[in-house]
């Protein structure tokens, strides 16, 4: 039975082996998402049996409940964060709406912690009116329990949802004011300012992408996770400004920071597109490598197929015309089978032999400074 109304047909169900085999069925040529799936499963089961035993919705038994060790808040969130991480999305999903329960009198900062990851799950899968809805039910439920960080998560979300639906002006708008709602919060300024750099990017303004994300590195109160996010956007940035030295640093940092794949599949290819612009064959075929092997284990279609396609150019610009087009036909097959048109058209593009032109953007002062720190780290 769903634990929430599926209002965009995705099927996030709320039992955890549907939610499972929802994932693999998603993409039936990955057979599982990594070494831990056994014992993610077990752990999933185990949260739905303890929050669905007899009695659970009783007030006090819920609050035995949460005491149970599988539901303890810190690393549960850290499993399912793996679990999302890997591509296991649904699982994740349907785990975090069991725990919820238990949570939410016991602990209603891990019960909106969970809230805000399910928002993320249904935006990253595209599913856009259920991420919207709980990005309204994250921050009236984060106001009612005076919880300032989640509140203005809540607000990045929708900021995020307008600059992905084309309205990045609006996007930052929500960015700056759930800066001032969370009463500028470390960790919910830091994301804030990713967010902006996100919105920046897409208003033509790459100073000032490059400086919000700075602000959002710099602030120190991102986990390893979220931070290795903002090197790798920075370093796209650095490498699209024109500056692929700052882009090599930033994506090296990134790959040095976190080993999850969704990470590392697009640090690789930053890094590997960086060393192309700088003529460094060497270097791209150890990121290729890389890459492609990371690239072998994970279920995350877009961020793989980007990340092979963006490879596919680096491999061309450094005169392997050959190894290029199999990986560009490769890639172009499966985004059709995904409908990742931007995929597609920049495989098209390589395989008619056209590579984007190198320019050097021009920037303001704050932002070449960026360029020099990036440089350095």
């Amino acid at each position: 039975m769903p634990l929430t109304p599926d209002v965009d047909g995705l099927d996030l169900l709320g039992d955890v082996l549907s939610a499972y085999r929802h994932d693999l069925n998603r993409t039936p040529d990955v057979a599982q998402f990594g070494a831990q799936d056994t014992r993610w499963l077990r752990t999933a089961l185990e949260v739905e049996r303890v929050v669905t035993a007899n009695g659970a919705d009783e007030p006090r038994a819920m609050h035995r409940r949460a005491a149970h060790p599988v539901l303890r808040a810190s690393k549960l969130l850290a499993e399912t964060e793996r679990m999302e991480a890997a591509g296991a999305v649904a699982l994740a999903f349907a785990t975090l709406g069991y725990a919820r329960r238990a949570w939410e009198k016991a602990d209603p900062a891990s019960c909106g912690t969970a809230i805000f990851r399910q928002a993320r799950i249904c935006r990253t899968v595209g599913a856009t009116r259920a991420a919207e809805n709980y990005y309204s039910f994250l921050a009236s439920y984060a106001t009612r329990h005076r919880l300032p960080e989640l509140r203005g998560r809540a607000l990045v979300g929708h900021g995020l949802l307008r600059t992905l639906e084309g309205n990045p002006a609006a996007g930052r708008r929500w960015f700056i004011k759930a800066r001032r709602v969370s009463a500028n919060h470390p960790v919910a300024s830091a994301v804030a300012y990713h967010g902006e750099m996100h919105a920046a990017l897409a208003l033509g303004d790459h100073s000032g992408a490059l400086i919000a994300g700075w602000r959002a590195l710099t602030s120190g109160a991102l986990p390893a996770y979220d931070e290795a996010g903002v090197l790798v956007n920075l370093a796209s940035l650095a490498l699209r400004a024109g500056h692929p030295l700052a882009a090599l640093a930033t994506a090296r940092r990134a790959i040095r920071q976190c080993k999850q794949p969704r990470v590392q599949l697009t640090a690789f290819s930053k890094a590997a597109a960086a060393a192309a612009a700088l003529g460094r064959k060497s270097l791209v075929d150890k990121y290729s490598a890389q890459l492609i092997g990371v690239s072998a284990h994970v279920n995350v279609p877009f961020e793989e197929l980007e990340a092979r396609s963006e490879l596919a150019q680096a491999l061309a610009i450094v005169g392997e015309r050959a190894k290029a087009h199999r990986l560009a036909r490769s890639a172009r097959q499966d985004a059709g089978k995904h409908m990742f048109s931007a995929i597609v058209e920049r495989c098209d593009n390589l395989l008619r032999d056209t590579l984007p032109v190198a320019d050097r953007l021009p920037l303001s002062g704050a932002a070449k400074r960026v360029v020099d720190e990036l440089v350095a780290v």
